[in-house]
Protein backbone atom coordinates (compact mmCIF):
# COMPACT_ATOMS: atom_id res chain seq x y z
CA UNK A 1 0.00 0.00 0.00
CA UNK A 2 1.47 3.32 -0.80
CA UNK A 3 0.98 6.67 1.94
CA UNK A 4 2.08 9.74 1.83
CA UNK A 5 4.43 9.60 4.61
CA UNK A 6 6.17 7.18 6.91
CA UNK A 7 7.45 8.06 10.76
CA UNK A 8 9.54 6.52 12.47
CA UNK A 9 11.71 6.17 15.04
CA UNK A 10 10.06 7.70 18.30
CA UNK A 11 8.74 7.05 21.17
CA UNK A 12 5.15 7.82 20.52
CA UNK A 13 2.05 8.01 23.28
CA UNK A 14 -1.30 7.15 21.29
CA UNK A 15 -3.90 7.82 24.15
CA UNK A 16 -5.39 4.36 22.90
CA UNK A 17 -5.69 2.08 25.83
CA UNK A 18 -5.33 -0.79 23.25
CA UNK A 19 -2.09 0.14 22.03
CA UNK A 20 -0.41 3.02 24.06
CA UNK A 21 3.00 2.95 23.12
CA UNK A 22 4.67 2.20 19.33
CA UNK A 23 7.57 3.70 17.43
CA UNK A 24 6.14 3.93 14.07
CA UNK A 25 3.10 5.39 11.85
CA UNK A 26 2.19 6.74 8.65
CA UNK A 27 -0.26 9.44 7.19
CA UNK A 28 -2.45 8.96 4.27
CA UNK A 29 -4.77 11.82 2.98
CA UNK A 30 -4.09 13.58 6.36
CA UNK A 31 -4.56 10.58 8.55
CA UNK A 32 -2.98 8.11 10.48
CA UNK A 33 -2.80 4.78 9.07
CA UNK A 34 -0.54 1.80 10.13
CA UNK A 35 -0.22 2.73 13.61
CA UNK A 36 2.25 0.40 14.81
CA UNK A 37 2.81 -1.61 12.01
CA UNK A 38 4.70 0.08 9.00
CA UNK A 39 5.65 -3.02 7.66
CA UNK A 40 4.86 -3.41 3.65
CA UNK A 41 3.86 0.68 3.50
CA UNK A 42 5.26 2.11 0.73
CA UNK A 43 5.83 6.21 0.98
CA UNK A 44 8.31 8.77 -0.59
CA UNK A 45 8.55 10.22 2.12
CA UNK A 46 10.00 9.27 5.71
CA UNK A 47 10.59 11.01 8.69
CA UNK A 48 12.76 9.88 11.54
CA UNK A 49 11.51 11.41 14.37
CA UNK A 50 15.15 11.25 16.33
CA UNK A 51 13.84 8.87 19.41
CA UNK A 52 12.18 11.90 20.66
CA UNK A 53 8.63 11.61 22.53
CA UNK A 54 5.51 12.47 20.65
CA UNK A 55 2.03 12.49 21.46
CA UNK A 56 -1.23 13.76 19.95
CA UNK A 57 -1.64 17.32 18.90
CA UNK A 58 -2.72 18.80 22.21
CA UNK A 59 -6.34 20.83 22.00
CA UNK A 60 -6.64 24.12 24.31
CA UNK A 61 -10.88 23.52 25.33
CA UNK A 62 -11.03 27.29 25.87
CA UNK A 63 -9.14 29.41 23.98
CA UNK A 64 -9.78 33.04 22.84
CA UNK A 65 -8.00 33.00 19.98
CA UNK A 66 -9.30 36.18 18.17
CA UNK A 67 -8.82 38.08 21.49
CA UNK A 68 -5.18 36.60 22.45
CA UNK A 69 -4.31 38.04 18.98
CA UNK A 70 -5.73 41.08 20.16
CA UNK A 71 -3.81 41.25 23.17
CA UNK A 72 -0.77 40.49 21.15
CA UNK A 73 -1.17 43.58 19.23
CA UNK A 74 -1.98 45.66 22.68
CA UNK A 75 0.48 46.72 25.23
CA UNK A 76 1.53 44.06 27.31
CA UNK A 77 1.05 44.94 31.47
CA UNK A 78 0.63 40.94 32.71
CA UNK A 79 2.43 40.24 36.02
CA UNK A 80 6.11 38.74 34.45
CA UNK A 81 5.73 41.93 32.24
CA UNK A 82 5.39 44.94 34.75
CA UNK A 83 5.74 44.79 38.87
CA UNK A 84 4.81 48.01 40.10
CA UNK A 85 1.74 50.49 39.16
CA UNK A 86 5.08 52.72 37.87
CA UNK A 87 5.96 49.97 35.64
CA UNK A 88 2.42 49.67 34.12
CA UNK A 89 2.27 53.38 33.77
CA UNK A 90 5.63 53.60 32.12
CA UNK A 91 4.23 51.34 29.47
CA UNK A 92 1.28 52.96 28.87
CA UNK A 93 2.96 56.52 28.34
CA UNK A 94 5.47 54.94 25.95
CA UNK A 95 2.80 53.63 23.89
CA UNK A 96 1.04 56.93 23.64
CA UNK A 97 3.84 58.57 22.84
CA UNK A 98 4.32 56.84 19.85
CA UNK A 99 0.73 56.43 18.51
CA UNK A 100 -1.53 59.53 17.15
CA UNK A 101 -3.05 62.14 18.98
CA UNK A 102 -6.52 60.46 19.19
CA UNK A 103 -5.68 57.16 18.68
CA UNK A 104 -6.61 54.85 21.55
CA UNK A 105 -4.60 53.24 23.72
CA UNK A 106 -4.88 49.47 24.95
CA UNK A 107 -3.44 47.19 27.17
CA UNK A 108 -3.91 44.21 28.50
CA UNK A 109 -3.54 41.78 31.48
CA UNK A 110 -3.10 43.67 34.68
CA UNK A 111 -3.87 41.95 37.65
CA UNK A 112 -4.11 44.04 41.13
CA UNK A 113 -3.07 41.58 43.14
CA UNK A 114 0.23 41.75 41.76
CA UNK A 115 0.07 45.24 42.33
CA UNK A 116 -0.17 45.31 46.02
CA UNK A 117 -4.24 45.52 45.42
CA UNK A 118 -4.24 48.67 43.45
CA UNK A 119 -5.89 49.35 40.56
CA UNK A 120 -5.18 52.47 37.98
CA UNK A 121 -7.42 54.75 37.71
CA UNK A 122 -8.41 57.82 34.83
CA UNK A 123 -7.21 60.37 36.88
CA UNK A 124 -3.45 58.71 36.83
CA UNK A 125 -3.83 57.52 33.64
CA UNK A 126 -4.97 61.39 32.20
CA UNK A 127 -1.38 62.56 33.04
CA UNK A 128 0.42 60.21 30.98
CA UNK A 129 -2.01 59.78 27.90
CA UNK A 130 -1.61 62.87 26.58
CA UNK A 131 -5.40 63.67 26.03
CA UNK A 132 -5.45 59.55 23.99
CA UNK A 133 -8.00 57.59 25.03
CA UNK A 134 -7.04 54.66 27.23
CA UNK A 135 -8.52 51.00 28.14
CA UNK A 136 -7.01 48.80 30.45
CA UNK A 137 -8.11 45.42 30.42
CA UNK A 138 -7.88 43.04 33.61
CA UNK A 139 -6.24 39.83 33.21
CA UNK A 140 -9.83 37.94 34.05
CA UNK A 141 -11.33 39.62 31.26
CA UNK A 142 -14.34 40.84 33.24
CA UNK A 143 -12.92 44.34 34.47
CA UNK A 144 -11.05 47.09 32.94
CA UNK A 145 -10.40 50.75 33.82
CA UNK A 146 -10.74 53.50 31.21
CA UNK A 147 -9.69 57.26 31.68
CA UNK A 148 -10.98 60.31 31.08
CA UNK A 149 -10.76 60.65 27.28
CA UNK A 150 -12.26 56.99 26.89
CA UNK A 151 -15.48 58.04 28.77
CA UNK A 152 -15.57 60.68 26.54
CA UNK A 153 -14.99 58.73 23.11
CA UNK A 154 -17.87 56.34 24.58
CA UNK A 155 -20.59 59.56 24.98
CA UNK A 156 -19.80 60.58 28.76
CA UNK A 157 -17.17 63.81 28.81
CA UNK A 158 -15.93 64.97 32.16
CA UNK A 159 -16.77 60.90 33.25
CA UNK A 160 -20.45 62.51 33.93
CA UNK A 161 -23.44 60.40 33.30
CA UNK A 162 -22.48 57.07 33.37
CA UNK A 163 -24.89 54.64 34.11
CA UNK A 164 -25.10 51.70 36.24
CA UNK A 165 -25.58 49.00 34.20
CA UNK A 166 -27.82 45.93 35.40
CA UNK A 167 -24.72 42.64 35.09
CA UNK A 168 -21.78 45.39 36.30
CA UNK A 169 -20.43 47.70 38.87
CA UNK A 170 -19.21 50.94 38.18
CA UNK A 171 -16.56 52.37 41.05
CA UNK A 172 -17.52 55.92 41.76
CA UNK A 173 -15.71 58.41 43.99
CA UNK A 174 -17.21 60.82 46.51
CA UNK A 175 -18.40 62.74 43.80
CA UNK A 176 -20.16 60.08 42.13
CA UNK A 177 -18.07 59.89 39.28
CA UNK A 178 -16.62 56.69 38.11
CA UNK A 179 -12.84 56.38 38.84
CA UNK A 180 -11.94 54.31 36.07
CA UNK A 181 -12.80 50.62 37.39
CA UNK A 182 -15.64 48.86 35.75
CA UNK A 183 -16.96 45.41 36.50
CA UNK A 184 -18.31 43.28 34.34
CA UNK A 185 -21.43 44.36 31.43
CA UNK A 186 -20.50 47.50 33.17
CA UNK A 187 -17.44 48.21 30.52
CA UNK A 188 -19.63 47.30 27.32
CA UNK A 189 -19.80 50.98 26.26
CA UNK A 190 -15.82 51.57 26.46
CA UNK A 191 -15.35 48.48 24.83
CA UNK A 192 -17.59 48.98 21.81
CA UNK A 193 -16.23 52.29 21.54
CA UNK A 194 -12.41 50.59 21.61
CA UNK A 195 -13.47 47.64 19.37
CA UNK A 196 -14.82 50.05 16.55
CA UNK A 197 -11.19 51.24 15.99
CA UNK A 198 -9.83 47.77 16.10
CA UNK A 199 -12.21 46.15 14.06
CA UNK A 200 -10.30 46.75 10.88
CA UNK A 201 -10.37 43.09 8.63
CA UNK A 202 -6.45 43.39 8.58
CA UNK A 203 -6.37 44.33 12.17
CA UNK A 204 -8.57 41.01 12.78
CA UNK A 205 -6.19 39.12 10.53
CA UNK A 206 -3.04 40.17 11.98
CA UNK A 207 -4.79 39.35 15.11
CA UNK A 208 -5.67 35.71 14.08
CA UNK A 209 -2.17 35.36 12.33
CA UNK A 210 -0.42 36.41 16.04
CA UNK A 211 -2.69 33.77 17.70
CA UNK A 212 -2.02 30.98 15.54
CA UNK A 213 1.92 31.35 15.06
CA UNK A 214 1.69 31.09 19.30
CA UNK A 215 -1.08 28.40 19.59
CA UNK A 216 1.27 25.92 16.82
CA UNK A 217 4.47 26.87 18.78
CA UNK A 218 2.73 25.36 22.15
CA UNK A 219 1.34 22.17 20.02
CA UNK A 220 -2.03 23.56 19.80
CA UNK A 221 -3.10 21.55 16.87
CA UNK A 222 -7.41 22.26 17.67
CA UNK A 223 -8.73 25.00 19.49
CA UNK A 224 -11.92 25.96 21.10
CA UNK A 225 -12.64 29.38 20.56
CA UNK A 226 -15.13 30.52 23.53
CA UNK A 227 -17.12 33.65 22.04
CA UNK A 228 -17.21 35.26 18.79
CA UNK A 229 -20.13 37.12 17.03
CA UNK A 230 -20.43 39.64 19.28
CA UNK A 231 -19.78 43.41 19.72
CA UNK A 232 -17.07 44.68 21.95
CA UNK A 233 -13.69 43.25 23.65
CA UNK A 234 -14.02 39.68 23.13
CA UNK A 235 -15.45 39.19 19.47
CA UNK A 236 -14.86 41.10 16.56
CA UNK A 237 -18.68 41.85 15.24
CA UNK A 238 -21.39 39.68 13.99
CA UNK A 239 -19.63 39.08 10.95
CA UNK A 240 -16.47 37.22 13.07
CA UNK A 241 -16.65 33.95 11.37
CA UNK A 242 -16.48 35.36 7.71
CA UNK A 243 -12.51 36.15 9.42
CA UNK A 244 -12.16 32.88 10.44
CA UNK A 245 -13.18 31.48 7.40
CA UNK A 246 -10.77 34.21 5.28
CA UNK A 247 -7.89 33.30 7.62
CA UNK A 248 -8.47 29.17 7.23
CA UNK A 249 -8.58 29.91 3.43
CA UNK A 250 -5.59 31.99 3.41
CA UNK A 251 -3.46 29.30 5.16
CA UNK A 252 -3.26 31.98 8.05
CA UNK A 253 -4.97 30.04 11.07
CA UNK A 254 -3.16 26.81 11.62
CA UNK A 255 -5.08 25.27 14.54
CA UNK A 256 -8.64 23.48 13.94
CA UNK A 257 -11.12 25.56 15.35
CA UNK A 258 -14.46 25.25 17.14
CA UNK A 259 -15.94 28.43 17.75
CA UNK A 260 -19.03 29.11 20.07
CA UNK A 261 -21.60 32.11 18.91
CA UNK A 262 -22.39 34.37 22.13
CA UNK A 263 -25.93 34.03 22.63
CA UNK A 264 -26.48 37.48 22.03
CA UNK A 265 -26.14 36.83 18.38
CA UNK A 266 -28.36 34.36 18.14
CA UNK A 267 -32.24 35.57 17.77
CA UNK A 268 -36.00 34.13 17.03
CA UNK A 269 -36.82 32.10 13.78
CA UNK A 270 -40.11 33.09 13.11
CA UNK A 271 -41.62 29.97 12.02
CA UNK A 272 -40.08 27.73 14.88
CA UNK A 273 -42.05 26.84 17.86
CA UNK A 274 -42.17 29.60 20.51
CA UNK A 275 -39.21 29.82 22.20
CA UNK A 276 -36.55 28.73 20.01
CA UNK A 277 -33.53 30.54 18.82
CA UNK A 278 -30.86 30.13 16.17
CA UNK A 279 -28.72 31.91 13.90
CA UNK A 280 -30.18 32.58 10.04
CA UNK A 281 -31.41 29.42 8.39
CA UNK A 282 -31.59 27.64 11.81
CA UNK A 283 -27.48 27.13 11.69
CA UNK A 284 -26.48 25.58 14.95
CA UNK A 285 -24.19 23.24 16.95
CA UNK A 286 -22.17 21.08 14.09
CA UNK A 287 -22.43 22.78 11.17
CA UNK A 288 -18.93 23.05 9.48
CA UNK A 289 -16.24 20.79 8.54
CA UNK A 290 -12.54 19.51 10.39
CA UNK A 291 -10.82 22.88 9.99
CA UNK A 292 -13.63 25.36 11.06
CA UNK A 293 -16.77 24.14 12.47
CA UNK A 294 -19.48 25.89 15.02
CA UNK A 295 -19.52 24.58 18.31
CA UNK A 296 -22.29 25.42 21.38
CA UNK A 297 -23.57 28.61 21.86
CA UNK A 298 -21.88 30.54 24.91
CA UNK A 299 -23.70 31.93 27.58
CA UNK A 300 -21.99 34.28 30.55
CA UNK A 301 -24.17 33.64 34.01
CA UNK A 302 -21.11 35.57 36.10
CA UNK A 303 -18.32 37.15 36.84
CA UNK A 304 -14.61 36.08 37.52
CA UNK A 305 -12.92 34.35 40.41
CA UNK A 306 -9.81 36.61 40.67
CA UNK A 307 -12.01 39.80 39.99
CA UNK A 308 -14.09 38.77 43.04
CA UNK A 309 -17.09 39.19 40.67
CA UNK A 310 -18.09 35.44 40.55
CA UNK A 311 -21.55 34.46 41.70
CA UNK A 312 -20.95 32.68 45.03
CA UNK A 313 -23.16 31.81 47.62
CA UNK A 314 -20.56 32.89 50.68
CA UNK A 315 -19.34 36.67 50.14
CA UNK A 316 -15.42 36.74 49.43
CA UNK A 317 -12.96 36.77 52.52
CA UNK A 318 -13.19 40.68 54.13
CA UNK A 319 -15.63 42.15 51.99
CA UNK A 320 -19.22 40.71 53.72
CA UNK A 321 -21.36 42.55 51.25
CA UNK A 322 -19.65 41.26 47.77
CA UNK A 323 -21.61 38.01 46.65
CA UNK A 324 -20.75 38.42 43.34
CA UNK A 325 -22.81 39.58 40.32
CA UNK A 326 -25.21 37.79 38.09
CA UNK A 327 -25.01 38.43 34.61
CA UNK A 328 -28.59 36.87 33.82
CA UNK A 329 -30.94 35.86 36.84
CA UNK A 330 -32.41 32.84 37.05
CA UNK A 331 -35.02 32.87 35.08
CA UNK A 332 -33.43 34.59 32.34
CA UNK A 333 -30.57 31.93 32.33
CA UNK A 334 -33.26 29.42 32.69
CA UNK A 335 -35.44 30.38 29.69
CA UNK A 336 -32.05 30.94 27.46
CA UNK A 337 -30.87 27.30 28.39
CA UNK A 338 -34.28 25.97 27.55
CA UNK A 339 -34.50 27.50 24.19
CA UNK A 340 -31.41 26.54 23.22
CA UNK A 341 -31.74 23.13 24.45
CA UNK A 342 -35.18 23.23 22.36
CA UNK A 343 -33.53 24.45 19.26
CA UNK A 344 -30.82 21.81 18.82
CA UNK A 345 -27.76 23.85 20.09
CA UNK A 346 -25.08 22.46 22.88
CA UNK A 347 -24.87 24.99 25.67
CA UNK A 348 -21.88 26.35 27.12
CA UNK A 349 -22.48 28.51 29.92
CA UNK A 350 -19.53 30.55 31.82
CA UNK A 351 -20.42 29.62 35.75
CA UNK A 352 -17.47 30.21 38.05
CA UNK A 353 -19.25 30.86 41.49
CA UNK A 354 -21.17 28.23 42.91
CA UNK A 355 -24.45 30.24 43.08
CA UNK A 356 -23.91 30.48 38.92
CA UNK A 357 -23.03 26.57 38.88
CA UNK A 358 -26.56 26.15 40.85
CA UNK A 359 -28.28 28.13 38.79
CA UNK A 360 -27.17 26.70 35.30
CA UNK A 361 -27.35 22.65 36.87
CA UNK A 362 -31.02 23.51 37.33
CA UNK A 363 -31.41 25.25 33.86
CA UNK A 364 -29.74 21.84 32.54
CA UNK A 365 -32.38 19.69 34.54
CA UNK A 366 -35.25 21.55 33.15
CA UNK A 367 -34.30 21.76 29.93
CA UNK A 368 -33.89 17.86 29.56
CA UNK A 369 -37.40 16.91 31.60
CA UNK A 370 -39.06 19.20 28.78
CA UNK A 371 -36.89 17.54 25.94
CA UNK A 372 -34.55 14.95 26.90
CA UNK A 373 -31.30 14.92 24.39
CA UNK A 374 -28.16 13.41 24.70
CA UNK A 375 -26.23 16.12 24.20
CA UNK A 376 -22.82 17.42 25.59
CA UNK A 377 -23.78 20.62 27.61
CA UNK A 378 -20.72 22.52 29.33
CA UNK A 379 -19.83 24.55 32.22
CA UNK A 380 -17.17 26.62 31.45
CA UNK A 381 -14.63 27.02 34.51
CA UNK A 382 -16.93 25.12 37.13
CA UNK A 383 -14.59 26.57 39.69
CA UNK A 384 -16.57 26.85 43.26
CA UNK A 385 -17.93 23.48 43.14
CA UNK A 386 -19.44 21.61 45.90
CA UNK A 387 -19.78 17.61 45.96
CA UNK A 388 -23.65 17.94 45.54
CA UNK A 389 -22.94 19.82 42.35
CA UNK A 390 -20.28 17.35 40.99
CA UNK A 391 -22.72 14.48 41.37
CA UNK A 392 -25.58 16.31 39.79
CA UNK A 393 -23.58 17.41 36.77
CA UNK A 394 -22.31 13.73 36.55
CA UNK A 395 -25.64 12.75 36.43
CA UNK A 396 -26.39 15.13 33.05
CA UNK A 397 -23.54 14.26 31.53
CA UNK A 398 -22.22 17.77 31.79
CA UNK A 399 -18.52 18.69 30.75
CA UNK A 400 -16.59 20.64 33.01
CA UNK A 401 -14.08 22.95 31.39
CA UNK A 402 -11.45 24.21 34.42
CA UNK A 403 -8.54 25.68 33.88
CA UNK A 404 -5.48 23.89 35.55
CA UNK A 405 -3.06 27.20 35.06
CA UNK A 406 -5.52 29.44 37.25
CA UNK A 407 -3.38 27.37 40.05
CA UNK A 408 -0.36 28.61 39.74
CA UNK A 409 -1.48 32.31 37.69
CA UNK A 410 -4.02 32.86 40.51
CA UNK A 411 -3.90 31.10 42.99
CA UNK A 412 -2.49 32.94 45.79
CA UNK A 413 -5.05 35.40 45.07
CA UNK A 414 -8.03 32.88 45.03
CA UNK A 415 -6.95 31.27 48.40
CA UNK A 416 -6.60 34.97 49.83
CA UNK A 417 -10.60 35.03 48.21
CA UNK A 418 -12.48 32.23 49.21
CA UNK A 419 -9.84 30.90 52.06
CA UNK A 420 -8.74 27.49 52.54
CA UNK A 421 -11.78 25.29 53.17
CA UNK A 422 -13.53 26.70 50.04
CA UNK A 423 -10.20 26.36 48.03
CA UNK A 424 -10.58 22.61 48.44
CA UNK A 425 -13.34 22.47 46.04
CA UNK A 426 -11.97 25.18 43.61
CA UNK A 427 -10.97 24.37 39.99
CA UNK A 428 -11.58 20.01 40.73
CA UNK A 429 -10.28 17.93 38.64
CA UNK A 430 -9.92 14.44 40.44
CA UNK A 431 -13.25 14.91 41.65
CA UNK A 432 -14.62 15.21 38.01
CA UNK A 433 -12.54 12.19 36.80
CA UNK A 434 -13.47 10.04 39.62
CA UNK A 435 -17.78 10.96 39.01
CA UNK A 436 -17.06 9.45 35.53
CA UNK A 437 -16.77 12.93 33.81
CA UNK A 438 -15.07 13.67 30.83
CA UNK A 439 -12.54 16.59 31.64
CA UNK A 440 -10.63 19.13 28.73
CA UNK A 441 -7.67 20.71 29.32
CA UNK A 442 -7.86 24.49 28.78
CA UNK A 443 -5.94 27.65 30.01
CA UNK A 444 -8.88 30.46 28.74
CA UNK A 445 -5.63 31.92 26.65
CA UNK A 446 -5.70 35.21 27.27
CA UNK A 447 -6.57 35.14 30.71
CA UNK A 448 -3.79 33.07 31.05
CA UNK A 449 -0.75 32.49 28.78
CA UNK A 450 -1.85 29.60 25.99
CA UNK A 451 1.16 27.43 27.11
CA UNK A 452 -0.34 23.96 27.29
CA UNK A 453 2.45 22.44 29.38
CA UNK A 454 2.14 25.10 32.64
CA UNK A 455 -1.57 24.30 32.54
CA UNK A 456 -0.66 20.10 32.80
CA UNK A 457 2.01 21.07 35.10
CA UNK A 458 -0.09 22.65 37.62
CA UNK A 459 -2.96 20.02 36.68
CA UNK A 460 -0.64 17.01 38.08
CA UNK A 461 1.54 19.37 41.13
CA UNK A 462 -1.14 21.76 42.20
CA UNK A 463 0.86 24.78 43.68
CA UNK A 464 0.67 28.30 43.56
CA UNK A 465 3.21 30.96 42.60
CA UNK A 466 3.78 31.34 46.31
CA UNK A 467 4.31 27.64 47.04
CA UNK A 468 1.20 27.29 48.94
CA UNK A 469 -0.59 23.74 48.12
CA UNK A 470 -3.92 24.00 46.07
CA UNK A 471 -6.51 21.43 47.02
CA UNK A 472 -3.47 18.49 46.45
CA UNK A 473 -6.34 15.65 46.66
CA UNK A 474 -7.68 17.21 43.27
CA UNK A 475 -4.29 16.28 41.87
CA UNK A 476 -4.00 13.96 38.41
CA UNK A 477 -1.54 11.71 36.54
CA UNK A 478 0.52 13.14 34.10
CA UNK A 479 -1.23 10.31 31.61
CA UNK A 480 -4.35 11.94 32.98
CA UNK A 481 -3.44 15.20 32.00
CA UNK A 482 -2.25 15.03 28.55
CA UNK A 483 -6.02 12.87 28.09
CA UNK A 484 -7.68 15.78 29.10
CA UNK A 485 -5.46 18.22 26.44
CA UNK A 486 -6.10 15.64 23.49
CA UNK A 487 -9.28 13.35 24.21
CA UNK A 488 -11.14 15.22 26.54
CA UNK A 489 -11.11 18.15 24.67
CA UNK A 490 -12.25 16.53 21.42
CA UNK A 491 -15.15 15.12 23.65
CA UNK A 492 -16.19 18.34 24.41
CA UNK A 493 -17.05 19.18 20.88
CA UNK A 494 -18.02 15.62 19.92
CA UNK A 495 -14.68 15.58 17.81
CA UNK A 496 -13.39 12.04 19.45
CA UNK A 497 -14.27 9.93 16.59
CA UNK A 498 -11.72 12.31 14.48
CA UNK A 499 -8.75 13.84 16.96
CA UNK A 500 -7.00 13.39 20.05
CA UNK A 501 -5.73 10.30 19.66
CA UNK A 502 -2.59 8.37 17.65
CA UNK A 503 -4.82 5.69 15.78
CA UNK A 504 -5.89 4.45 12.31
CA UNK A 505 -8.06 6.40 10.34
CA UNK A 506 -7.72 9.88 12.75
CA UNK A 507 -6.46 13.71 11.83
CA UNK A 508 -2.98 13.08 11.64
CA UNK A 509 -2.13 15.88 14.09
CA UNK A 510 0.61 15.23 16.40
CA UNK A 511 3.56 16.82 18.24
CA UNK A 512 6.90 15.92 19.15
CA UNK A 513 8.64 17.36 22.37
CA UNK A 514 11.86 18.56 23.74
CA UNK A 515 11.84 16.10 26.82
CA UNK A 516 9.93 12.89 27.27
CA UNK A 517 6.73 14.29 29.60
CA UNK A 518 6.44 11.07 31.31
CA UNK A 519 10.08 11.06 32.38
CA UNK A 520 10.77 14.10 33.58
CA UNK A 521 10.44 15.82 37.40
CA UNK A 522 6.92 16.57 37.45
CA UNK A 523 7.68 20.28 38.80
CA UNK A 524 9.87 20.62 35.39
CA UNK A 525 6.67 19.71 33.28
CA UNK A 526 5.90 23.51 33.03
CA UNK A 527 9.48 24.01 31.31
CA UNK A 528 8.60 21.36 28.39
CA UNK A 529 8.97 23.01 24.79
CA UNK A 530 7.55 21.58 21.33
CA UNK A 531 10.26 20.65 19.10
CA UNK A 532 7.78 20.11 16.10
CA UNK A 533 4.07 20.54 14.91
CA UNK A 534 2.12 18.32 12.68
CA UNK A 535 -1.26 19.10 11.39
CA UNK A 536 -2.80 16.91 9.05
CA UNK A 537 0.58 14.95 8.76
CA UNK A 538 2.38 18.26 7.54
CA UNK A 539 4.37 19.98 9.56
CA UNK A 540 3.47 23.74 10.34
CA UNK A 541 6.13 24.34 12.88
CA UNK A 542 9.55 23.46 14.12
CA UNK A 543 12.11 25.15 16.80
Amino acid sequence: MRVDAIFENGRIWTGDAEQPEVTTFAVLHGRFVGVGATTGLVAQTRVDLGGKRVIPGLHDAHHHLGLTGRRLLNVNVRPTAVATLAELFDRIAERAAQVAADAWVLASGYDQNALGGEHPTALALDRIAGGRPVLIEHVSGHMGVANTAAFARAGYPGREHYPDIAGGRVIRDAAGLPEGLLQETAMNPLRAAAAAASREPVTVAAALRLASEQAISYGLTSITEPGIAVDGAIGAGTIEIDHYLHAVASGVLKPRMTVMPFHSALHSIADAPAGVKSLDWGIRTGLGDERLRIGPVKIVSDGSLIGRSAAVHECFCGEPENFGVLQLTAEELREAIIAYHRAGWTVATHAIGDRAIDHVIAAVEAAQRELPRDVRHRVEHFAIATDEQVARAAQLGLIPVPQGVFISDFGDGILAALGEDRVAGTYRMRSFLDAGMIVPGSTDSPVSDANPFVSIHDMVNRVTRGGQPFGLHERVSVAEAISAYTYGSAYAVNAEHERGRVVDGQLADFIALSDDIFAVDHAAIRDITVAATFIGGASVYEA
